[in-house]
């Protein structure tokens, strides 16, 4: 519908003589669903150029548009919008597509074809997955899902911190914390998954308290030396330095053994958020590699600084100067994050390639992605980085993963589980519900919506009450809607034909207005996926949700006569596969009943 106004509105200003292109013709949903179904603002842009009123342009164009029985009324207002309003028969008839298509009816083309991959969650093994992964899950997952919806072959991968400072700090940590606790390797091996990488989180936090006390250069030294250690490992073109059989032994088991126990515990995380990569990449893997391109580099790209290797940056042009190899002659984030970037678009032969991180990596990934476009310019363009905001306490603070008080993402998930469990109890809402089953779905929907509502890139202060509550502006709210119109269809013992009385005249203003909520949906779930936008669908599927229960307040499904009866039952079905469909963009299940 949308091109279809497009080329009804240009053709009209071609007929009075003015010059437009189809592309200069921007229909969209208006904010207010009083202002029409689709609205332009073509006649305030080239007003500017004719040196009309726009308002009179507008009426001028509107005259010269030849409609059909799609178009119920257009309507020009101030300052020079044009509105159309969608006439009952059409919205109707979109209202059967849905019902006989389902999914299909939400699935474009305009990506058919491309090859996209999106790297997110990027936990590093050694720590635990805290809630800034667990919040680039949810956004990449999302992504991945709205891309899809495009027709775009979407590759999802994971690019996992398995060596650096990080690991060093965990394994001197782990064995001081075993001295200090009198607990063997073998006894940490006999704990549960979650506990083995519960100490060793805490082994990092203790070992990284202890590197920054600055008058402590014995354990500083011990830790770069572990450090240097792993990285030699993985990277054999490194200068060995003398260790001995018994520091070998110590520290490579516990890295091998340690690294396993964590990607493990993350997969029983990505399960619960229903997220499966197709690719796996790991820091050990691509520093040789990163290690080498800066080498051969030097001089024309790369400089020399004492003992270290810098890329020079550009203030000028917002690049700020990094090191790529650091004193110790290790490859740093850069030179690695180089080097993965040539190994995706070797291996998965990309259209596009995203990265989602924290906002705090944006000026990392622009040093990262110039330096990128002076060794293979071609892969640079193809490349993208999208920085989401951090996640905040209701007081404004940063949950964060270091020196004690870190969010970590299981805790969380279980936090919110235990909440949702203690409302249903109090609600009366267990009664032939698998409690566990339902609070999963339902907490995770309450995490994934109160993230996923806020554009991507600011802030998020996340509030375990608001998030869970089961009215308003929250992810348990739209799984009610759904559960709802599943029990009122439920109820009956068959809904009838798809094949709308498109001659029913829709005089119940609650009925056309969930049927105009519901018109919007395929537009917007477009305007979600090519923005890379989840917070669109969220206000749509909310405005829905708010509609429906307007609606549902005053229209008597039930109660109605046959022939009204039937098209009400078409149209909650409509509104429960739009639900559904939207919701599942988001990455987040549905709920049969609440």
């Amino acid at each position: 519908m949308v091109t279809k106004l497009a080329k009804l509105v240009l053709d009209s200003i071609n007929s009075k003589g003015f010059s437009a292109e189809l592309g200069d013709i921007f229909v969209e949903v208006p904010g207010d669903p009083k202002k029409g179904d689709y609205t332009t603002n073509i006649a305030m842009r080239l007003a500017s150029k004719s040196g009309k009123n726009p308002v009179e342009l507008a009426r001028e164009i509107v005259s010269g548009i030849v409609t059909d029985d799609s178009i119920e009324e257009i309507e020009v207002v101030a300052p020079g919008f044009i509105n159309f309003f969608l006439s009952s028969r059409y919205l109707l008839t979109e209202l059967s597509k849905i019902v006989e298509q389902e999914d299909e009816y939400f699935k474009f083309d305009s990506k058919v074809g491309r090859n996209i991959v999106i790297e997110y969650t990027d936990p590093n093994p050694f720590k635990v997955l805290h809630v800034g992964h667990l919040y680039t899950n949810i956004v990449g997952e999302s992504f991945a899902r709205l891309q899809e919806s495009l027709g775009a072959n979407v590759k999802r991968a994971n690019y996992q911190g398995d060596v650096g400072l990080h690991v060093a700090k965990t394994l001197w940590g782990l064995e001081r914390k075993m001295l200090l606790e009198g607990v063997t390797f073998e006894e940490i091996e006999g704990y549960s998954l979650e506990d083995r990488v519960r100490y060793l989180g805490d082994s990092y936090i203790y070992g990284s308290q202890q590197y920054d006390v600055e008058s402590d250069k014995k354990v500083q030294k011990e830790i770069d030396s572990i450090n240097y250690y792993i990285y030699s490992k993985n990277i054999p073109s490194l200068p060995s330095k003398e260790s001995s059989e018994y520091e070998e032994k110590k520290y490579l088991e516990k890295y091998t053994k340690g690294r396993q126990w964590c990607l493990d515990y993350f997969e029983t995380i990505y399960k619960r958020l229903g997220t499966k990569f197709d690719y796996y990449f790991f820091e050990s893997e691509v520093g040789e590699a990163g290690l080498k391109l800066v080498l051969d580099n030097v001089g024309e790209i790369f400089k020399q600084d004492g003992q270290a290797i810098i890329y020079e940056g550009k203030e000028d042009l917002g690049l700020h100067t990094r090191v790529f190899v650091n004193s110790h002659g290790l490859p740093t984030y850069e030179a690695k994050e180089l080097a993965l970037a040539i190994k995706k678009g070797g291996l998965i032969k990309y259209d596009e390639s995203i990265v989602i991180t924290g906002s705090e990596q944006a000026p990392y990934f622009k040093v990262v992605f110039d330096v990128l476009s002076k060794i293979d310019p071609a892969l640079s363009e193809r490349s993208k980085h999208i920085p989401h905001g951090i996640i905040q306490t209701p007081d404004g603070k940063k949950m964060g993963s270091r020196k004690g008080g870190f969010a970590n993402a299981e805790y969380l998930l279980g936090d919110v589980q235990s909440r949702v469990e203690e409302l249903m109890e109090a609600s009366n809402r267990v009664d032939d519900l698998d409690v566990e089953d339902v609070s999963e779905k339902i907490s995770i929907a309450a995490i994934k919506y109160a993230f996923l509502k806020v554009s991507v890139g600011k802030n998020i202060i996340f509030d375990i009450e608001k998030s869970v509550a089961f009215d308003g502006d929250t992810g348990p709210y739209l799984l009610y809607v759904y559960s709802r119109c599943r029990s009122i269809l439920d109820s009956v013992e068959s809904v009838g034909s798809s094949n709308l009385c498109l001659d029913l005249c829709l005089d119940n203003p609650h009925t056309k207005e969930l049927v105009r909520a519901i018109g919007r949906g395929r537009y917007l779930m477009l305007a979600s996926a090519e923005g890379y936008s989840p917070s669109i669908l969220c206000s749509y599927l909310f405005t829905l949700g708010q509609v429906f229960n307007n609606f549902y307040q005053n229209v008597r499904v039930l109660d109605a006569g046959e022939e009204e009866r039937e098209i009400l039952l078409l149209l909650l079905k409509a509104v429960m596969t739009t639900m559904r469909v939207g919701l599942d963009r988001l990455g987040i299940n549905t709920v049969e009943k609440m």
